[in-house]
Formats: C-alpha cells, structure tokens, sequence
C-alpha cells in the first residue's frame, strides 16, 4: 500500500479565493512549494529563540507579531527575521487582517528569497481557513484496492481478493438504495491524522467494473442519488473464501484495521452460497453506528450471560 505525499505552490495558494490573498512582493519566489500542513506564528522567533521553531511551514504575522515588531530595534528585528528564515525552507510569509509588512520583515523576506504576502482576513479567521484548505492538500493519501459504499451513513470499505464478488455485493447495496463512492480503487486521505476519507479518481468516478456486464456508469442507471464524491471511512469489511477454523460467533472481540495510522473497525465476512452479503453489510453498518454511540450488542449479551452463570452457581452452592 504505497503512501503519497502531496505539495502544493506558493503560486496555488494565490488562486485559492476563500483565503482573500495578495502578493506584496517576492514574485520571483512564488514558485516556493509548501510542504508541511502545519501553520507557525513566529512569536518568540522573532526574539531568537528558535527551539522548536518550525522552520518548513508557513509563518502568518498577526497584529500581536505586528506591534511586537514596530517597538523592537529595526537592525536586530532584521537580523531575527532572516536567522529564523535561514533554520529551514520557509516557503512564504503571510501577514494577516491587512497589515503591511515593516520594511525590516520585507528586506530580510527578499534577501532570503522568501516571498511575502497578506490578507485582508484577521489572524483567527485565516488560520482556521488556511489550516483547514492545507489539511485536504497536503494530508497523507494512498490507494486500496477495493469499493467504498455509504450505507445508511456510514463509510463502508470492501476488501478481499479479486473476484470474490466485492462490486456485485457493492451493485446489489445500490439497488437497495445506498450509495457508491469508488469502485476498484479508492484514494485514502488521512485527516487531520484522525479519520480517514475515501473518494474516488477522476477518470473512474461513478463507474464499476461488474464481471459479466462490464463497465456500467451507476450515475445513469440509478440516478444522480446514487453516487457521492467521498466519505469518511468507517467500517473495513473484509470478504474472504470460507474459513476453516471458526469465527467469533458472538462478536465480542472487535477487531481494527491500520490505514495511514488511523485504526478503523474490521470486520470478516467469508463468501459462501446463499449468503445475502448486501444485507449483512447493511446490518454490519447498523451496528457499527450503534457501537459509535456506546452500545455494544454482543458484549451486553456476553455480560448477561455470565451474570446468569454467577447467579447459577451460587444457588448451587447454597
């Protein structure tokens, strides 16, 4: 499972209109690429401090770095400002709620070919924007082979191996009226490196693959509602070929998966005739979101069990 990382330019981050930027110099440099879906305010950098000072993302001044800037002594301000743009590759400057840039932070911005830009957006505005846009761009993706479906609300992730019958189990939850994210292969973000969103790549986007019909466009045959661009992913179901050692009848055990770090419930379902695979899927999904919520079915059933044995037992006793 190969993981990407992503970058994206200075140059891109112009275009993006919510973030209401602007250049105000460094043109040259706007080729700069931004690596790190992290934000810094340089706070107590500018003083030269720089013990874990982040020195590959993206610095935003606001007016608290602004005032601090305007009392200090231009010629050691100057000198902070490139020492702390020389710790790494700070790809821009940004300075928040329109404020211009003193001609210090310009001078040393220039000399270390960092370009400086601002917003007309005050600092907790732009860095809840700027966080949020940074996190869909730059969050760590891979691709899995297999389908991703929303059934009633929760992402559901089919696995298993080629053939086993994962987008037929996919086309019959559409028909009962669920909807299809990506068939054959999904790209994984991990945000915020706590949950996981699947979608779909372009070119195959409200297709699948059906052995036997080909390739069908699902958007077509079952309406508009019947596709939707990505979802969190909230369940690993895994299809496997009948097992010969036995499965958890009770359920008590509640397995996970590890995608990009973020662990996910798992669960294995072996492919044997008669098996309604759709409506175990959908039961599956049920219950998962029942889990979410704290009830835990099997493990309730587990407990009334055993309370009912301790009870037995000391009746036996007495």
């Amino acid at each position: 499972m190969a993981q990407f990382t992503k970058s994206v330019t200075v140059s891109e981050l112009l275009q993006v209109k919510r973030l209401n930027l602007e250049l105000v110099c460094g043109k040259r440099y706007i080729h700069r690429e931004i690596t790190q879906p992290s934000v810094n305010r340089p706070g107590l950098a500018l003083c030269g401090h720089l013990d874990n000072f982040r020195a590959h993302s993206v610095q935003v001044f606001g007016r608290g770095e602004q005032a601090f800037c305007q009392r200090a002594n231009k010629t050691k301000l100057r000198q902070n400002v490139e020492k702390l743009l020389s710790e790494g590759s700070v790809p821009c400057v940004i300075m928040a709620a329109d404020l211009d840039p003193l001609p210090a932070i310009k001078k040393a911005c220039l000399s270390a070919d960092v370009p400086v830009l601002k917003t007309s957006l005050d600092s907790s505005a732009f860095l809840a924007a700027f966080s949020r846009w940074l996190d869909e761009k730059l969050s760590p993706v891979t691709h899995i082979h297999g389908v991703l479906v929303g059934v009633s609300g929760i992402g559901v992730l089919i696995r298993g191996a080629a053939g086993i019958g994962k987008s037929e189990c996919a086309l019959e939850l559409i028909k009962r009226g669920h909807i299809l994210v990506a068939d054959d292969v999904v790209e994984v973000q991990a945000r915020w490196n706590r949950f996981l969103v699947g979608s779909c790549p372009a070119m195959l986007r409200h297709y699948m693959e059906v052995r036997g019909l080909g390739i069908i466009d699902v958007e077509l045959l079952f309406g508009v509602g019947s596709t939707l661009d990505e979802m969190n992913i909230e369940l690993e179901v895994v299809l496997t070929p009948p097992l010969k050692t036995g499965l958890d009848r009770l359920g008590v055990d509640q397995k996970t998966t590890k995608i990009l770090g973020v662990d996910i419930p798992s669960l294995t379902l072996p492919v044997t005739p008669g098996r309604n695979l759709a409506v175990l899927i959908e039961v599956a999904a049920l219950n998962q979101r029942l889990k979410s919520q704290g009830i835990f079915s099997a493990k309730e059933f587990s407990k009334k069990i055993l309370d009912r044995m301790k009870k037995t037992a000391n009746k036996d006793e007495k």
